[in-house]
Order: structure tokens, then C-alpha cells, then sequence
């Protein structure tokens, strides 16, 4: 009586400690770690384990240990880590289906224990496992007991929806034993003490991780309104995002918004790296090329992709598999960045320490926040847009007047600065009316089309080529060592503009008349040097065209000496 006596008092101060464990602690992973020593000491046990439920895969996945120090045991740990169980499957599956507690006198010997031999090596021979139960199944199990006695329907606890097994807990003792009732017993108090407990935690997670969610898309919302640097603020918003859905590393990938541009190619590129991280976003750019078709094909759909175990990928996508392991990838998440049906690029979030990390309410949060930063994206392209069209010319997109007067402004500032000399040259074409009366101003605009794109292939990528009337063209070539540079490219310009042109069957003639002024030789002034240019561009004219003139006529013998 007296041993039966001690063992009640003992369990009793068990539970009793369980209970100051669950009251002091604020969230289950840190109350489980000290729930699993407490019975392990307690009851002289040498091994306790705690496998979660994963409900999304219908998985029980092993969440924490304590054991007693012991190098065998702790290779049996280190294998179990690698292993999940489904329901039915080894002990803590029969547990999770059974709802009841289960002790296996020597799992050596038991052909349901897989993890028998292994068990074996560490010294391990009982096994006791007991669900972790919130109310609904609780009210279930009690429900069946009464049925079993005859007394279906006086009990009248109603079955809640939900994932009512949260876990389960499996001890291990390196004696064999039988059965403790009161034991078992204490298993069953206990575990709904821990199991609503866990419940409870998890529901005041999600609901905060909800609040913190709604936050924080609100915030990204609100910093795109009126945005300067639209490239900070998404590095910022990537960085949130990231540390809130505890990925290891965020990318935004934006497909190229110009013309000339594969459909589908990747443009900029964004990338946050948690602490620790390394950066991998060539090597991603690299895998999301249309290389990797699956992806592609998925991208272009406009479809999320959710891989929760790269080392489960099928073997159709072997390619991005063997890209994604050789990254240490574990699992990802992409989200397209879309407008209506306008797919703009993707939001990849990678993680390199855990699979499945992300709960089904995070990733609808994270599909607003890719149609926030799509809205953003949207809003710059057009703001830009915007910006272009008023210092572009809408038919051959070259800069317009404003701009080139801007960037003569700069150029003379720069060339202040190095003391050499900046051109500017007005092209004025000859016959363009005669060709527009006689063609039709369709033909006369693919004309100037030409005309613009031979100008930009004759000067150099820091000069400047302008569209600054109907027929007119405004140059600047910048950084000059002498006048003569000016007059070479100038008789390059008239060789070129006086070549024929095949338009829509019509075989057209043209030439132009140049005129150049000189900073500093001829004004310091943007206005007068462009005016001077203007009227050297008449002397040509009046010269009959197809030539090019200085302001300064000490100047022209620099034309004649490299006329062609």
C-alpha cells in the first residue's frame, strides 16, 4: 500500500509541476523542452520525445528531445530527427489514430516499433506514447466510453472541428516494465493539460501572426503612396516580409518593360538576406531563366509555386532541383507580382534551414503583398513614362528640346571642369518639305526615323542627339580636345544622311545642312551657342546645303580640310 501510496503522490507532483511549467511559460516551445525533462527525471526515464502534427501533410514530424547524456542515445536522436510519421505508421502514428495512450513493454521485440534496431543500439527497450488532446477529442473519447457502457447520448459532449491530436509525446526507459495503470492514468490527465495548452498557444500565434501580417502589409501599402526611391522602399518592404514569414532570404524578380526586351527575360533584380545569409541572387537569376521551362511555364500563368521540400521534387523538374539543392534551398515560395493580367516579375522566398514553414493565411497575406509592390511597380513605370514623354520626342524617342538644352547646361558645367571644349551642331534636312508635299507625311516621318537612328550611330555614347523641331536635329558633342574633332564628325554626319533610303518602295534622296558653335571659343552661354549654331546652320543652306559651317568663319577651314 505504502510503494502505491508513494507512486500516486509522485504523479501527483507531477502533474502539479506540469501545471507551474504551463503557467509560466508564454509559448509552447518553450514550455515542451522543460515538460519533457521534468518526466524523464521524474519518473527516471531515459528518453522523451515530442512529435508535433503537422496537419497540412498529415505528418507527425519530430519537434524536441531531452534525454539523459549518452552518445548512443544520441545517434537514435539524430535518426529520428530525419524521420516523419503518417498516421497508423510506428508508435507515435498508432498513438495520433488511436487517441489512447500506448506502452510497448520491449520495442525490440515489437513488429509495429520501426525503430527497433536503432532502439536497440542506444539501450532502449520501453516505449510509452500518449496523445496530446485538446477538449473536442477529449468530449470524443468520453463520448465512446459511454457508448461502450450503454449510455450513447447521456453524455452529449459535441465533436468540434479541428485537428484535435496536436502532438504526441513518446518516453523511452532503458528497463522493461509492465503496464502502470496509474501511470497511464497520469498520461491521460496530462495530456489534455498540455494538449489544450498548445492549442491555446497556437491559436494566440496565428492570431498574432494575423495582426502582424495586416500591419505589415499595411505598412508597405502606405510606404509606396508617394515614394521617391522606389528601390529602398522595396528593400525595406522585402526585408519585413522576410523576417515576419521567417524566410532566409527574399527576392524580387522584375521582367524587363521595354520593347526590345524577350518576353519573360529578368530585368531588376531586389534581394534581402537574413543574418547569416550569404547572397545568391546571380544564381537564382540564373535558374529563373527560360532555361527551366517548368518554372517558366508556371511564371507565365501567373501561378504561385510552393515547394515544401526541395529534396521531394518529382523527378519532371529534375533541373531545378538539382539547382535548388546545390543552393541548400529546403523549401520556396514564389508569389507573382501581377497587375489585372499584366505579370510583372515574382517574389521568391527561400529558406535554408526548415521545410514548410509557411501557414496557408501567411501566404494569402503574402499574394496581397505582391499585388501591392505590382501596383507600385505599375505606378513607377508610369510616372516614368510620364517623365520620358515630356523630354522625348514621341516619334523618334530622342531627347526633345528641354533636354537638350538641360543637357547642354551639363555639358558645359563638365567641360568647365576639364577645360576642354564642347560642339554644338544644328542639322537642318534639305528637300524635306519637297519630300513630305510629294510622299505624304507618313513617309516623311519614317524618314526622320532613319534619319534619327543614323545620327546616334555616328556620335558617341556620351554625346547627344536631339529631335528640336520638324526637321531639325540638335547635337552636342562633349569633351573635345580641339575644334577639328567637330568638323570630323560633322562631314561623317552629312556622308551618312545623303545615303539613299528604301521606304515603302520609295527610293529617297536627302541631305542637310549643318551649322556648329563652340563653348568656350564662341559663348559661354547655352542660349548663344545654340542661336550661333542655328545661324551656321543657315550659312550652309544658303550655300546650297549638304555642307556644314562654323559660327566663326576663322573656323572653316577646319570643314574644307576634312571634306571628303
Amino acid at each position: 500500500m505504502e510503494d502505491i501510496r508513494k507512486r500516486f503522490e509522485r504523479y501527483k507532483s507531477i502533474q502539479y509541476a506540469i501545471t507551474l511549467i504551463l503557467a509560466a511559460s508564454d509559448t509552447f516551445e518553450n514550455a515542451v523542452p522543460k515538460i519533457l525533462k521534468t518526466l524523464c527525471e521524474s519518473l527516471q526515464w531515459s528518453l522523451a520525445e515530442f512529435w508535433m502534427a503537422d496537419r497540412g501533410a498529415n505528418k507527425l514530424r519530430f519537434a524536441e528531445v531531452w534525454y539523459k547524456p549518452s552518445a548512443k542515445i544520441s545517434e537514435f536522436v539524430a535518426q529520428s530527427r530525419q524521420i516523419s510519421f503518417s498516421p497508423g505508421e510506428g508508435l507515435p502514428g498508432s498513438v495520433w489514430v488511436n487517441g489512447k495512450p500506448i506502452w510497448i513493454e520491449d520495442v525490440v521485440s515489437d513488429s509495429n516499433f520501426l525503430r527497433a534496431k536503432i532502439a536497440d543500439e542506444a539501450g532502449l527497450r520501453i516505449a510509452v506514447g500518449f496523445p496530446l488532446i485538446t477538449v473536442s477529442a477529449m468530449n470524443a473519447l468520453l463520448e465512446s466510453v459511454a457508448t461502450e457502457a450503454g449510455l450513447h447520448g447521456a453524455v452529449g459532449f459535441p465533436l468540434r472541428d479541428g485537428n484535435e491530436i496536436v502532438g504526441v509525446i513518446v518516453l523511452f526507459s532503458n528497463k522493461i516494465e509492465k503496464p502502470d495503470g496509474e501511470l497511464i492514468g497520469m498520461f491521460n490527465v496530462i495530456s489534455i493539460q498540455i494538449g489544450q495548452f498548445i492549442r491555446l498557444k497556437q491559436t494566440e500565434e496565428t492570431l498574432r501572426r494575423k495582426i502582424d501580417f495586416e500591419k505589415t502589409v499595411a505598412k508597405i501599402s502606405t510606404r509606396f503612396v508617394n515614394t521617391l526611391d522606389f528601390g529602398n522602399e522595396i528593400s525595406v518592404s522585402l526585408a519585413d516580409v522576410g523576417r515576419l514569414c521567417k524566410a532566409t532570404r527574399v527576392c524580387l524578380f522584375q521582367f524587363h518593360n521595354d520593347r526590345n526586351s524577350v518576353a519573360g527575360e529578368i530585368g531588376k533584380t531586389y534581394e534581402w538576406c537574413d543574418e547569416g545569409i550569404a547572397s545568391n541572387i546571380q544564381n537564382l537569376q540564373e535558374m529563373y531563366s527560360t532555361t527551366y521551362t517548368w518554372l517558366m511555364e508556371n511564371f507565365n500563368k501567373g501561378t504561385m509555386i510552393y515547394i515544401t521540400d526541395v529534396s521531394k521534387i518529382t523527378q519532371g523538374i529534375a533541373s531545378e532541383k538539382e539547382i535548388l539543392e546545390r543552393l541548400k534551398i529546403k523549401s520556396l515560395l514564389i508569389i507573382p507580382v501581377q497587375v489585372e493580367e499584366k505579370l510583372l516579375g515574382f517574389i521568391s522566398f527561400d529558406n535554408v534551414v526548415a521545410i514548410d514553414n509557411l501557414h496557408e493565411d501567411n501566404i494569402t497575406l503574402l499574394y496581397m503583398i505582391g499585388e501591392i509592390v505590382g501596383s507600385a511597380i505599375i505606378r513607377k513605370q508610369s510616372e516614368s513614362l510620364i517623365r520620358h514623354m515630356a523630354y522625348h520626342d514621341p516619334l523618334t524617342n530622342l531627347p526633345n528640346r528641354l533636354l537638350f538644352k538641360d543637357r547642354l547646361l551639363m555639358g558645359i558645367m563638365q567641360a568647365k571642369r576639364s577645360g576642354r571644349m564642347l560642339a554644338v551642331v544644328i542639322l537642318d534636312l534639305d528637300i524635306f518639305k519637297t519630300i513630305n508635299d510629294s510622299l505624304g507625311h507618313h513617309i516623311g516621318d519614317l524618314l526622320l526615323k532613319i534619319v534619327a537612328e543614323r545620327l546616334t550611330r555616328c556620335v558617341r555614347g556620351s554625346d547627344t542627339v536631339a529631335r528640336t523641331g520638324g526637321d531639325e536635329f540638335s547635337i552636342i558633342l562633349s569633351d573635345l580636345t580641339h575644334m577639328q574633332n567637330a568638323a570630323v564628325v560633322a562631314w561623317k554626319i552629312l556622308d551618312v544622311i545623303k545615303k539613299p533610303c528604301l521606304i515603302e518602295g520609295h527610293n529617297i534622296r536627302t541631305a542637310a545642312s549643318l551649322g556648329i558653335s563652340i563653348y568656350p571659343l564662341d559663348s559661354h552661354n547655352i542660349d548663344d551657342l545654340i542661336k550661333m549654331a542655328d545661324k551656321a546652320m543657315y550659312y550652309s543652306k544658303q550655300s546650297d546645303g549638304n555642307t556644314c559651317h562654323f559660327y566663326n568663319s576663322d573656323m572653316n577651314k577646319y570643314v574644307q580640310a576634312h571634306k571628303e
